[in-house]
């Protein structure tokens, strides 16, 4: 897994400048991002993919999984974070409708999106498949996703909204995480705390070993 220092900037040269990707970290004003990927044992490729970007105030989360393992499910899961990036300011259904239509010539994806904007300090979030999405707040809270697979259609879309204070944490993860995951306890967080290394742990104590592998978390500073 690499690591960059930069929100502006690409780990992948099929995802669009802008861009962070999987184990990377992003510690910028507001929010401290990172995530951590891991291939199913066998391959070097991994078919779940992370994301972030910031556009005009909101920064917005992205996590898709391609469909089985290796280079066709990559290539699904780049697509649609591809597709995601290029319609941002879009409903989050709208958005992924959109993506349904772009990447319909792959085998498809699971995804979440998720839209946090620190000026009403709420998050926003639509997913689509089996993507998991835990909130750390006042209480814990997980997110529900549609039925079906962004390029092969789906049904069911739900956008929820809560609200995401200073010292919140949002974490994303496909489903090679076990459903009911937790997280580390850490109230209040160590000095030693950063993205990365939340998804890292989370990865090594709830991963299963028959599928790939993504963590992305996001963390409210100020």
């Amino acid at each position: 897994m690499n690591e960059t220092s930069r929100l502006k900037g690409t780990g992948d040269s099929n995802i669009p400048r802008s861009v962070a990707t999987e184990g990377a970290a992003t510690r910028r004003g507001r929010f401290a991002v990172g995530a951590a990927t891991r291939a199913v044992a066998g391959d070097d490729c991994c078919g779940d993919v992370c994301a972030w970007w910031e556009r005009e105030g909101r920064l917005y989360l992205c996590l898709a999984d391609g469909l089985g393992h290796g280079s066709f499910a990559r290539e699904a899961a780049l697509a649609a974070v591809t597709s995601a990036r290029e319609h941002p300011l879009a409903e989050l259904p709208a958005v992924l409708a959109q993506c349904d239509l772009d990447i319909r010539a792959t085998r498809g994806a699971a995804m979440g999106i998720a839209v946090i904007e620190p000026a009403v300090r709420t998050v926003r979030f639509c997913g689509v498949g089996n993507i998991r999405a835990l909130l750390l707040g006042q209480a814990q809270r997980r997110f529900n996703c549609g039925y079906g697979i962004v390029g092969a259609g789906f049904r069911n879309l739900i956008v929820e909204t809560a609200s995401f204070a200073v010292g919140d944490t949002l974490i994303m993860a496909s489903d090679g995480i076990v459903e009911h995951f937790a997280a580390p306890d850490e109230r209040p967080p160590g000095p030693s705390w950063n993205a990365p290394r939340l998804a890292e742990a989370i990865l090594e104590r709830w991963a299963v070993a028959t599928d790939d592998v993504a963590v992305l978390v996001c963390r409210m500073l100020s």
